[in-house]
């Protein structure tokens, strides 16, 4: 049984990788695929709709959140249709409402606290590339050295979220800070990491650091690497940029994702009149005219 499914694991995860998806979905996909497979315990070849909808029932009865749940979703589906070539399969469960909540941005002060506190030049520098040129983490530690156009002033983005390849604008302060660190590391083809073995771990040892970096500065908020993404947005729209260019900058296929950081511009907030101040500043008025 051990041997089924592990064989049937290591299929999936050469489906994966020939599908074209990131290291970090095929960790993904591989993962809730094998607690999936391991909880039912059955040989693939007899696996059902009934073992699904109990598997996904377990995991809503479990209080897993809506990304977790919707993460097995498209790993069960994968698994059916792409390595046990099931293709009629069809997952009967709707996908999870995913919470909106509002991004975590951190203040400029915050941001300029985080470098400084930062105690590794190479983690100072993947958090200013985080946050002038608004990467998602994965998308940082899988650029090249090559994919920095110091003529144009911009950062190709490889493979970026919907398999889809963007340019994104390189700061001349970031500009400098890479030239020191590559006089420091000497990176030959890829500018902070890229072995796709360790990808996984990579990830996970830069957000513990983040974590650290962020306590040290006595920054309060929950915020993790991928606020510096919120922050770049949230700041450039503070500074005037187009709402469109942001959202190509980003790599967001709709533009309402891009919208929501209007809700969080402190700009725009502190720009609105609030109704107590006019009610208190007529009062004032009114006790002077007496």
């Amino acid at each position: 049984m051990k041997y089924s499914i592990e064989s049937t694991l290591e299929r999936m995860k050469e489906e994966l990788k020939l599908a074209g998806y990131s290291p970090t979905t095929v960790s993904s996909y591989h993962g809730a695929a094998g607690r999936f497979l391991r909880h039912v315990l059955k040989p693939s070849n007899r696996l059902t709709h009934k073992d699904v909808r109990e598997y996904m029932l377990h995991l809503t009865e479990a209080k897993y959140s809506s990304s977790t749940i919707n993460q097995h979703h498209f790993a069960i589906r994968f698994l059916f249709r792409d390595v046990l070539k099931k293709k009629a399969f069809r997952m009967e469960q709707r996908l999870r409402k995913r919470p909106k909540r509002v991004p975590v941005v951190l203040a400029r002060e915050e941001v300029d606290k985080l470098f400084e506190a930062a105690t590794d030049f190479r983690y100072q520098t993947i958090w200013m590339t985080l946050y002038s040129s608004g990467l998602r983490l994965s998308e940082a530690v899988r650029l090249r050295v090559s994919d920095i156009d110091s003529k144009a002033m911009r950062i190709l983005v490889r493979n970026g979220k919907g398999q889809k390849d963007r340019y994104t604008v390189l700061s001349r302060s970031l500009l400098e800070q890479l030239r020191t660190y590559w006089k420091v590391y000497r990176p030959t083809e890829w500018l902070f990491y890229g072995r796709e073995r360790q990808h996984r771990s990579i990830l996970r040892t830069l957000q513990k650091t983040f974590k650290e970096d962020k306590n040290r500065a006595g920054i309060r908020k929950s915020a993790t690497p991928h606020s510096l993404r919120h922050s770049f947005a949230t700041h450039s729209m503070e500074d005037g940029a187009n709402l469109l260019y942001i959202r190509d900058l980003l790599g967001h296929r709709a533009i309402q994702s891009t919208l929501v950081y209007l809700k969080v511009t402190a700009e725009g907030i502190n720009r609105l009149a609030n109704p107590l101040d006019r009610l208190m500043k007529r009062s004032s008025k009114a006790g002077h005219s007496k």
